[in-house]
């Protein structure tokens, strides 16, 4: 462990400090960090400091512009993950393979011609669609790898057992506080809190045994049998139990109706700073900035738009699909590649991920903000909570009784099934020639709902109930 950067003025804090143990945090990029990055300054204005304990490979490059964005009294420490036994035997193992291989001969292209989309090995696997399938050698992997997902956060955990004793002090140190995923944080927690003394505080980002999901490689019972004997152990020791969505609150509530009244909902809100301008032009530009990945699926929103362009006989320099960020591939194909399978190639339009001042500027260009949830009914994305701030139309691509649809229940927004094509088309249709008659629309998120201020006032009144002010 080191000490990756810090405010060393630490007397505003009176001597109240958190352990966070939050694997994600500034400066890494991922979007999960930026939840307890932006608690840190709600708890700072109560009068709390922070230890945080995060991964140990983020990249060093953004530390000062991530010691910049924090409040005085937050420290960050990096810990390093040790290597599994196992893992550095499969390593050699694999390097001993490759070495002794011939090399790859190239096949025939795997491009795919329009209208084409053949099927791959899914990314994902909902949960109604897990089995065992310890009768083929996948089945047996999935359950390997699904193991080796709790160990690798469970060895992290270890390191950070050994990198609080060094910094614990019982006069200062009044509760601890995890953000996962990676679920295995909340046992970490769990085990810091019984070490010590002290409250603990679970603060679930996506729902853990409820989990509707999984990545295909662990996809399979072992992993949510798993997941239940950790969830309920952490559950028994927390003091406090943090749900991000209404829906996600509701499942746990029913799992563990006899501490109903220790879950609470805290979404992740929107922030008051300055956005950008929104620059008005002729194109009509539908933006997604974000991950694409598991189910999030853009087919039945290219297959929409394919048909609003056919309607409307539209050029790309009237209307585009503009994505930015991890975009994973779709069905097995580059999205590039489903697009023209649409027979859209020319309207999208994709590029890497970029940091965040840059996202908002692409988003206060785009006439419509898409945000798609999958068939995940517990989770809202992330981006939600920005795009309802600008003078976009919403679109977001998720189930009716969805915590996204709940969410955006009463305002402007449009809120269609995923796979629903019809429904896409005739919102983007209709969209667009308002956005051609000159009618521009204002943002949905001004309900105090949407605030990240009101949430973590939330977040730390229930906190200090239980930890003491």
């Amino acid at each position: 462990m080191h000490s990756f950067y810090e405010n060393k003025d630490v007397g505003t804090q009176g001597g109240r400090r958190l352990l966070v143990i939050s694997y994600h945090f500034p400066p890494d990029r991922a979007v999960g960090a930026r939840r307890w990055e932006k608690f840190s300054h709600f708890a700072a204005e109560r009068g709390w400091g922070m230890d945080v304990f995060m991964r140990g490979d983020a990249p060093a490059s953004d530390i000062e512009q991530a010691r910049r964005a924090l409040p005085a009294g937050v420290r960050v420490f990096a810990v390093a993950a040790p290597a599994l036994g196992i893992e550095r035997l499969e390593n050699a193992v694999w390097r001993a393979v490759k070495r002794g291989s011939k090399p790859a001969v190239t096949g025939p292209s795997t491009a795919i011609a329009p209208g084409e989309v053949r099927p791959a090995r899914p990314t994902s696997v909902p949960r109604s669609d897990l089995r065992w399938a310890l009768h083929t050698p996948r089945g047996w992997m999935r359950a390997y790898w699904a193991t080796l997902d709790f160990a690798r956060i469970s060895a992290w955990g270890d390191a950070v057992m050994d990198a609080v004793a060094s910094v614990f002090d019982p006069r200062v140190h009044r509760a601890v506080v995890t953000s996962g995923p990676p679920f295995m944080s909340h046992d970490v927690g769990r085990r810091l809190s019984l070490r010590y003394g002290i409250p603990f505080i679970m603060d679930m980002r996506d729902p853990w045994s409820h989990v509707e999901r999984l990545p295909e490689g662990i996809a399979t019972p072992a992993w949510t049998r798993l997941a239940a004997r950790y969830e309920r152990k952490a559950v028994e020791r927390a003091a406090l139990i943090v749900a991000n969505t209404e829906v996600a609150r509701r499942q746990m509530a029913g799992t563990y109706p006899l501490r109903s009244r220790d879950i609470i909902t805290v979404t992740n809100g929107g922030d008051d700073d300055e956005l950008p301008p929104a620059i008005r032009q002729g194109r009509f530009v539908i933006g997604h900035a974000g991950t694409v990945y598991l189910d999030r699926d853009p087919r039945a929103l290219f297959e929409a738009a394919a048909r609003v362009i056919r309607e409307h006989s539209l050029t790309p320099d009237d209307f585009t699909l503009e994505f930015i960020g991890e975009l994973e591939a779709v069905g097995g194909f580059p999205i590039e590649d489903v697009a023209r399978a649409e027979g859209i190639g020319a309207y999208v339009r994709t590029g890497p991920p970029r940091p965040h001042r840059e996202a908002m500027r692409f988003m206060a260009d785009s006439s419509m903000l898409v945000t798609m949830s999958g068939t995940n009914m517990a989770a809202i994305p992330a981006k939600t909570f920005e795009c309802v701030r600008f003078p976009a139309w919403i679109l977001a691509l998720s189930a009716p009784e969805s915590a996204t649809a709940l969410l955006l229940e009463g305002t402007g927004a449009d809120v269609a099934s995923p796979g629903d094509a019809d429904a896409i088309a005739e919102i983007i249709s209709r969209r667009y020639l308002q956005h051609r008659a000159g009618v521009f629309p204002e943002p949905v998120g001004r309900d105090v709902r949407f605030s990240r201020s009101q949430q973590a006032g939330i977040l730390m009144d229930a906190l200090e109930a239980r930890v003491g002010r």
